[in-house]
């Protein structure tokens, strides 16, 4: 892992101070010019001992924190963009502005490019990178809320200035079992305005700082149609739109139509489309949960599974990918400025939290040592990672020590907690929680094998699916991202725009690609058909005992990429499979089911 120290000075040349707000705790880059111990950005996390990250949807139920949270992001978003503490160079380190932040530089020895964020995706290191990630981000927010909070009148100052010390980031549960009126985009995400009571007691509509990022200045030498690749061939147009990252002076979801005309989101439509998703992605964020697999398996869809014989259920990064794809192709889908939309934070504040859930289930699996399949900003393919690698470029203390993942395993130590764990539960207490609120169960079971002792065994069916995570090149030695479709039965929908709101629609994989990124690497997810066979059983489609056979028949997959299809001869070596596997089901709500070795039934050509 090759990478060095560098001053700041040398990274950002201007000084930029924010507003008299941010005066009194920002950390100037011109404070910064001197190399070496003592100068480096030291990220600690929020202080005030440990404190609940809440569900979105909570916090804005609590008044004062709400409130404050909202003025602290409007404050936060309003630094000047060449500050290093900056909401812009904090968004900035995962992707564009391709640029050092803190010192660290990296290397282009041999990489086509020095066109790379920090951001390790398909790699070893994607769950814990995030943390002291994250971390950082939240100490910030909480540094603007202590100084907005000294800003209210005494009547009502203490009540604010506790507030900001148990503020943390909130985190976006996409998968929360929730009411069916109840959209799966919170409305405070969607809302272009939103209310607030600022300190000298004025009470107004804002535009919400959930709902975009406005680049203040939006300088093409940082930001640009590069972030947002395209590529045209004989087969077609695939990836982003570059215009949106060239032109736009705000982030925006699902812009329609897509391309790019109307630099607006639709969010409307991306509601919808999480909603025709959130069946399968919720089953899946069971399944991981509820099933033990590797840390390193489990994290990431870096390939490391360090030749475990544990069957393959899949990650939560490749679970995040869809949450991301389906923005397409507005800034939250492009991993090159995907940071800039305020609902990344959330949305990595969630993989984070289901991470930390599946650590307190299976507490003695965490990293080994495996190789970097993908190159980072600071990282080559073929570096040798392990618990100890640098979690670039986030320094733990001014003297220039690096986070690492053996010291990022406790969450505690970033000074956060969530609900999961308040209360210290026991792992059977935590077993009953995650059944709650993420089990979804059929009506009609499938192939029922045998009933005693009030246990019983059933075959359940699934899509084994390996697709290669840089198989869409952009020509330009980086990949496109793209999406594999599941249907149950013939696909008549000619607009691939609208497939995923087919009735027969059961579930997506996606792949993000990136500038710059390309590799082997093959990532590999196993998607539960019970609910799609659930659905024909009830229709008269079929029966349990003819399940195996009509899904050989029935089960199809497509290719997408955006809108627009993707011909299979264009990306090689995705495999779907169809499989079994016998499941024991649990007797109780403490447990989990316990699953066996599946079984291969052939491959879906179709």
């Amino acid at each position: 892992m090759k990478f060095q120290h560098l001053t700041v000075a040398s990274l950002l040349a201007t000084l930029g101070l924010a507003s008299p707000l941010e005066q009194s705790h920002s950390k100037s880059i011109e404070k910064r010019q001197s190399p070496g111990p003592g100068s480096y950005y030291a990220i600690t996390g929020a202080r005030d001992g440990v404190q609940q990250r809440m569900e979105v949807r909570e916090l804005a139920k609590n008044a004062d924190m709400w409130n404050l949270f909202l003025l602290a992001m409007i404050d936060f978003q309003a630094i000047k963009q060449d500050q290093i503490d900056s909401y812009f160079q904090i968004a900035g380190i995962h992707g564009m502005p391709w640029t050092s932040w803190d010192g660290v530089s990296g290397s282009t020895e041999g990489k086509p490019t020095a066109d790379m964020g920090y951001c390790p995706h398909g790699n070893l290191l994607f769950g814990t990178w995030h943390r002291p990630y994250l971390a950082l981000f939240e100490q910030k927010l909480q540094a603007v809320a202590k100084v907005t909070a000294s800003k209210f009148p005494t009547s009502s100052r203490a009540r604010y200035e506790d507030a900001a010390r148990r503020l943390r980031l909130p985190y976006w549960d996409w998968a929360k079992n929730i009411a069916a009126s109840e959209p799966v985009m919170p409305t405070t995400l969607t809302t272009p305005l939103i209310g607030v009571t600022f300190p000298n007691g004025t009470a107004a509509q804002v535009d919400n700082p959930l709902f975009d990022y406005n680049f203040h200045p939006l300088d093409n030498r940082q930001i640009n149609g590069t972030g947002c690749q395209r590529s045209c061939s004989g087969s077609g147009c695939f990836g982003s739109v570059p215009r949106i990252c060239d032109e736009s002076q705000k982030t925006i979801r699902r812009p329609t139509p897509p391309d790019g005309n109307v630099l607006e989101s639709n969010n409307t439509e991306l509601n919808e489309r999480y909603l025709s998703i959130l069946p399968s992605q919720r089953r899946q964020v069971y399944n991981l949960l509820s099933r033990y697999q590797t840390f390193q398996t489990m994290s990431n869809n870096g390939g490391c599974t360090s030749g475990s014989n544990i069957p393959i259920v899949g990650s939560f990064e490749s679970t995040h990918d869809p949450i991301h794809a389906n923005a397409f192709p507005g800034h939250f889908s492009p991993t090159s400025v995907s940071a800039f939309d305020p609902m990344f934070w959330l949305h990595h504040a969630n993989v984070d939290r289901q991470i930390a859930i599946h650590q307190r289930l299976y507490p003695d699996t965490y990293i080994e040592p495996c190789t970097a399949r993908t190159a980072t900003f600071t990282m080559n393919a073929g570096d040798p990672l392990d618990q100890d690698s640098p979690l670039t470029p986030f320094h733990r203390n001014a003297a220039g020590d690096f986070w690492t993942s053996r010291n990022s395993r406790n969450i505690n130590d970033f000074g956060y907690t969530y609900p999961d764990f308040a209360d210290n539960p026991s792992n059977a207490t935590l077993i009953t929680r995650v059944r709650e609120q993420y089990q979804t169960t059929t009506t009609t079971t499938t192939k029922s094998k045998r009933q005693s002792n009030s246990t019983v065994t059933e075959t359940v069916y699934s899509a084994d699916i390996h697709y290669p995570a840089f198989g869409l090149t952009d020509g330009n030695g980086g990949s496109l991202g793209y999406n594999i479709l599941l249907f149950l039965g013939d696909i008549t929908e000619k607009d691939s725009g609208k497939w995923s709101f087919a009735d027969n629609f059961v579930g997506m994989k996606s792949t993000l690609g990136g500038v710059s990124m390309s590799g082997d690497l093959v990532s590999h997810e196993v998607m539960e058909l019970s609910l799609a066979l659930d659905k024909a059983i009830q229709q008269g489609k079929t029966t349990r005992e003819d399940a195996a056979e009509y899904l050989k028949k029935n089960l199809r997959y497509r290719l997408q990429s955006g809108f627009t299809e993707v011909p299979r001869d264009i990306i090689h070596n995705v495999t779907v499979s169809l499989t079994s596997a016998e499941v024991q089901r649990a007797t109780s709500n403490d447990v989990f089911d316990i699953w066996g070795e599946y079984k291969s039934l052939g491959l879906i050509d179709a």
